[in-house]
């Protein structure tokens, strides 16, 4: 595999902690402050970005 640069790097992190960051703020506000039941439809978006967000900083922390 290849080397990354410390720019790509530095921007995969804050892109996968940007990513994080909104997909537990959703859920979190889905959870607290929406009063009707929603469909799961909704409910994948903040999950997948949640997930999207780990993958991604997962991939950093363990490649070099």
């Amino acid at each position: 595999m290849t080397q990354r640069t410390r720019t790509r790097k530095a921007i995969s992190i804050i892109l996968g902690l940007v990513l994080a960051g909104v997909g537990l703020f959703g859920f979190g506000y889905m959870q607290f402050h929406v009063v009707q039941p929603i469909s799961i439809k909704f409910w994948l978006i903040p999950i997948t970005m949640f997930g999207a967000g780990v993958a991604i900083l997962w991939d950093d922390f363990k490649s070099p």
